[in-house]
């Protein structure tokens, strides 16, 4: 009996729209299973990031990798620090949304199926820097692509930046080139810390024809980032 309605809950957060309320400080509301599905797509679309940046304000790079909501996600934020490195926070989420195969036990343990994998490491000065090139060489800075849409049965990318007072959008989708502008991956996968292997992109049938359309979102890229939700 506890454990229905331990799944009902979380079934209802998991309904919740992530338009529903705003925070600055996105990343605490993501790492906790109750509150990242209200704050997600502005995590994505890093909203707080836009908002805190100008001049003399934080710089900030986030990346976020989609691999197939309900399947793999990975998230990136770089934070510089001092002396030119940087600290990096990596999260993995995966399973999202199968809630079949969960039992709660008890009441400490109900959410641990939803945590995912978190782990941070420092950059040098030299490994920020070389990443830092490979996502201008990606176009990682801007323009947003204006137009291009992200199924959540897809895999794609987005980056969100604030670099010296400066707002900055991308995104990546694939199939639609295979990710052939994407140059700051594997670097990226080389620094993270979480021990989870990555789930690599995969020609499949069009995201229209594939899973649940019931439960399948889309975002949309504008001219300033992703589209407002």
């Amino acid at each position: 009996m506890a454990g229905s309605f331990m799944r009902i809950v979380v079934g209802a957060v998991m309904l919740l729209t992530p338009a529903a309320c705003a925070n600055s400080q996105l990343e605490p509301k993501v790492d906790n299973p109750l509150t990242r599905s209200i704050y997600w797509f502005r995590y994505v679309g890093g909203t707080d990031i836009k908002a805190s940046c100008a001049a003399g304000g934080p710089n900030h790079i986030r990346l976020v990798y989609n691999a197939i909501w309900n399947q793999q996600v990975r998230a990136y934020d770089l934070a510089p620090q001092g002396a030119g490195g940087a600290t990096l926070t990596s999260r993995v989420l995966t399973d999202l949304g199968d809630l079949s195969s969960v039992e709660v036990r008890d009441w400490g343990g109900f959410l641990d199926p939803w945590r995912g994998k978190r782990a941070e490491s420092q950059l040098s000065a030299a490994e920020f820097g070389r990443l830092t090139a490979l996502i201008e060489q990606s176009g990682g800075f801007g323009p947003p692509p204006a137009g291009l849409e992200l199924p959540s049965n897809d895999y794609w990318w987005t980056v969100a930046s604030c670099r010296n007072g400066r707002w900055g959008f991308a995104a990546y989708h694939y199939p639609t080139d295979k990710f052939a502008r994407v140059r700051f991956a594997e670097a990226l996968f080389a620094a993270d810390k979480t021990g989870v292997a990555v789930a690599q992109p995969r020609d499949l049938a069009p995201a229209i024809f594939r899973g649940d359309r019931w439960r399948q979102w889309q975002l949309a890229v504008g001219r300033d980032g992703l589209r407002d939700y």
